[in-house]
């Protein structure tokens, strides 16, 4: 058996009328926060590209390196954990869903990133390593991992 005082129960139902706001937030590069160019190159490095006219870097094809499906797959616990946490805070009044969905585009953000840094599967051939002098399969200039950011949407 349980008890629960009035008053903790009045609390709850006041905060609960603060569940109102933002309820969504992307990661990645959202429209609009990202130009069409690294777009471009982010949707040819997650997904792969055949070659030639269809987006294959030095020329030849792109094998699929699936940089957000990865971090959000490798971090979907940390999430969840975050959620419920955040959950319990909304209800007792302590933060807002904007703070929430804030704080959560900010840990996907620092997730991806790291990501497309550890990243090494598949590699690099040989000749684009010697062509940018570097073996990381996402990082050349670091501009994909710079413009990767969050979105709150309301």
């Amino acid at each position: 058996m349980f008890t629960v005082k009035a008053k903790r129960i009045r609390h709850m139902t006041l905060s609960a009328q603060g569940l109102s706001g933002p309820s969504k937030v992307k990661v990645g590069l959202p429209k609009g926060a990202a130009d069409g160019e690294i777009i471009k190159i982010g949707v040819w490095n997650h997904f792969g590209t055949k070659g030639g006219a269809s987006g294959g870097g030095w020329g030849g094809p792109i094998p699929e390196r699936p940089f957000l499906t990865n971090a959000m797959r490798n971090n979907r616990s940390n999430y969840r954990s975050a959620m419920r946490s955040a959950a319990k805070a909304v209800l007792l009044g302590s933060t807002n869903m904007k703070s929430v969905v804030t704080k959560l585009g900010i840990m996907g953000q620092g997730d991806v990133q790291k990501e497309i840094t550890a990243l090494r599967s598949p590699p690099n051939s040989p000749v684009t390593i010697a062509l940018k002098g570097s073996d990381n399969p996402l990082i050349d200039t670091g501009r994909l991992r710079a413009s990767i950011t969050y979105k709150v949407d309301d």
